[in-house]
């Protein structure tokens, strides 16, 4: 109950900041102009939030698009207010391993340092489907083409940082939803992965937001056993304010639309939280970490589970180095 009385009234917490700073607020003293950040899902919403903002701070961006037309358009309207953003746009499917190693590719080719990786992409597929790889798309967007994003990109990272001595940082946009998965990971990901299955939309949808936990805190411990000057930590941006769906007009309905967006974020506030992680000097050597509000807390507990996250990665390493199978097997 105080949790929520300091979430509506937006009070501060440890760092600084809460539930109604923006992202403008938390960057306000950041100096990014010699930072190169590839952030995904960046043509709309949280991410095209997070683009605007790290553009006004000075950072060159590498923005990946499954639709490039739409990526120019995000391009131009950010160049529009700050002329000076130097922008890439590149196409990524990352519903598609053969996608994400083209964009890796590509982006190579352009002999540019990274030092932030924002895997802020995201969707939820209301329909069954599965994707190429034969990976049910929800997981595949969401986590599976994140997951072989980031190993490709890593050792760029880790470069970049030894050149130059400034920590990289890797962001994952994760939910609270992740919390609702119960249950054995890799089977019920077997199960929707299969041609006919019964889907339910939500439940795969926290598999791969629990999957973006499991997949930071696997990551960072394998980055501090090697010494990479590189962290990695996860983000829950809240519920954000969009435009409700409102079938019928009248008193409850108005009410209802009323109450509910007391509790719902902007878009600037819900992009606070990976700005403030991925830009923070307080933040410098913090790595695993799951932060909601721009504050630092506790993921579920299976969220925290240190074996399901190798074991998730295991199979990861396992499904990214197949090629369009037909049903889904991690261990065949």
């Amino acid at each position: 109950m105080i949790d929520t009385g300091r979430y509506l009234i937006g009070a501060a917490g440890a760092s600084g900041f809460g539930s109604k700073s923006t992202a403008d607020e938390v960057t306000e003293n950041c100096d990014l102009r010699n930072t190169t950040a590839i952030i995904t899902g960046a043509t709309s919403g949280i991410g095209a939030e997070t683009a605007r903002v790290l553009a006004k701070r000075g950072a060159r961006l590498i923005l990946p698009a499954r639709n490039v037309k739409v990526g120019e358009e995000a391009k131009a309207r950010i160049v529009s207010e700050f002329p000076e953003t130097e922008i890439v746009v590149m196409e990524l499917d990352l519903s598609s391993m053969s996608s994400v190693r083209c964009f890796v590719a590509g982006f190579e080719s352009l002999h540019l340092p990274l030092n932030l990786l924002i895997n802020n992409a995201g969707r939820l597929a209301h329909e069954h489907a599965i994707t190429e790889d034969g990976i049910e798309m929800t997981f595949a967007t969401n986590y599976l083409g994140h997951f072989l994003l980031t190993n490709l990109l890593i050792k760029k990272m880790i470069q970049t940082a030894e050149e130059t001595g400034v920590q990289g940082r890797i962001v994952n946009v994760t939910s609270g939803i992740h919390g609702w998965f119960t249950g054995d990971l890799i089977e019920y990901l077997r199960l929707i992965s299969q041609p006919k299955c019964q889907f339910d939309a939500t439940r795969a949808y926290a598999l791969s937001k629990l999957a973006n936990v499991l997949h930071t805190k696997e990551l960072s411990s394998r980055l501090q056993k090697i010494g990479a000057n590189v962290t990695v930590n996860c983000v829950h941006p809240g519920v954000v304010k969009t435009r409700l769906t409102r079938d019928r007009e009248g008193l409850l309905t108005d009410l209802v639309f009323f109450l509910t967006s007391k509790l719902l974020k902007t878009v600037p506030q819900a992009a606070a939280t990976t700005c403030y992680v991925a830009t923070n000097p307080r933040l410098v050597n913090v790595s695993g970490k799951y932060f909601t509000d721009c504050n630092e807390t506790t993921p579920s507990g299976l969220g925290s589970n240190s074996s399901e996250a190798t074991k998730l990665w295991a199979a990861s390493e396992v499904l990214v180095t197949q090629h369009s199978k037909a049903t889904f097997d991690p261990f065949s």
